[in-house]
């Protein structure tokens, strides 16, 4: 183990970044070596690999080389879900026969940014928000497929610019409102040190937000193109390539034609109540999305710079909601 304990004590001390999910790796190699059972045998594989770099980079593409020893730092800071994200693969993937080792010619391991020419050229014509494959699977008879790897059910499903999505004349009423609201409120630039004031600014709690207010009433006014703009990517509707996604647990495919009737969304008072009845103090909007029965949590909530920034939708499957230290932190 001495190549990789050397790697990662060399990657260990730069800058952590949320480019390189290791979970990427792992899927990858647990879809190409599913003989790979646990921690041990999965770091014995990327030993091998890194011994014999030019045997695997035909079989496992990254978008530059060096990525590799970053995916594998990233691995040893989750060592905790890996045997379980690892056995629920293998379990989940047995029933799609397409996925047997013999029929995989490659991986690209492609990220958020991805750079392989093959992959640009397949997602040329697609929407980038349904362009979510982190890996791309290529088939012995060269047919490509997506799969979006997700680290748990918890993880955030999509996350997109709110007044982006809502068109630019709102995005730039929305930025006045804002400022306006902010700048009121003593708030006239970012400063980290004004966090708790901004923080509370934007709690559910203070009835006359009127950024808030005119965010909701803007989304009324275009529910069902947002509900279509939130759903569709979620179920890559409109990609003609096949999109699976992993969440940990479960190995699905995506690809649905969704139509209008079978999409709900609207906003979900419950969502702002913990389990004894009192109202969150969270800087966000909550709303629900039911898509053929299937429901979502949609947060609308800032992350870094709220003086300058968009929120951001972000949808998680409905589960027990759990808050976490960023509903206090919106700079």
């Amino acid at each position: 183990m001495n190549y990789l304990k050397q790697m990662q004590t060399k990657l260990s001390k730069k800058r952590a970044s949320v480019e390189y999910n290791g979970m990427e790796l792992v899927s990858s190699l647990i879809i190409l070596f599913p003989d790979i059972n646990n921690y041990d045998e999965l770091l014995n594989k990327i030993v091998e690999i890194i011994k014999n770099k030019v045997h695997y980079e035909s079989i496992i593409k990254f978008n530059k080389y060096e990525d590799f020893g970053n995916y594998v730092n990233d691995i040893g800071k989750k060592t905790i879900i890996v045997n379980d994200f690892i056995n629920n693969l293998r379990d989940s993937i047995k029933t799609f026969e397409e996925f047997k080792p013999d029929n995989i010619k490659c991986i690209f391991i492609s990220g958020k940014t991805n750079k392989h020419k093959e992959i640009q050229d397949l997602n040329i014509d697609v929407n980038k928000l349904e362009a979510k494959g982190d890996i791309y699977v290529k088939f012995n008879n060269d047919e490509i497929v997506g799969i979006s790897i997700k680290q748990s059910k918890q993880a955030t499903k999509s996350n997109y610019s709110v007044q982006k999505m809502l068109g630019s004349e709102e995005n730039i009423i929305l930025t006045n409102v804002k400022k306006q609201y902010l700048n009121e409120n003593g708030i006239t630039q970012f400063d980290k040190n004004q966090r708790e004031i901004v923080n509370a600014l934007f709690y559910p709690q203070n009835k006359n937000n009127i950024y808030w207010n005119s965010l909701r009433e803007m989304i009324d006014n275009k529910k069902y193109e947002i509900s279509k703009k939130l759903a569709e990517p979620l179920f890559c509707s409109n990609v003609k390539y096949v999109m699976y996604e992993y969440d940990g647990i479960h190995f699905v495919k995506l690809n649905k034609n969704l139509e209008s009737s079978a999409i709900s969304f609207e906003e979900h008072l419950p969502y702002y109540f913990d389990k004894k009845g009192n109202e969150r103090k969270t800087a966000k909007l909550f709303y629900r999305l039911i898509i053929d029965q299937k429901i979502y949590r949609v947060e609308i909530r800032w992350k870094g710079n709220v003086y300058d920034a968009s929120p951001q939708f972000q949808i998680h499957e409905e589960d027990e909601y759990k808050e976490d230290k960023e509903d206090f932190n919106i700079l």
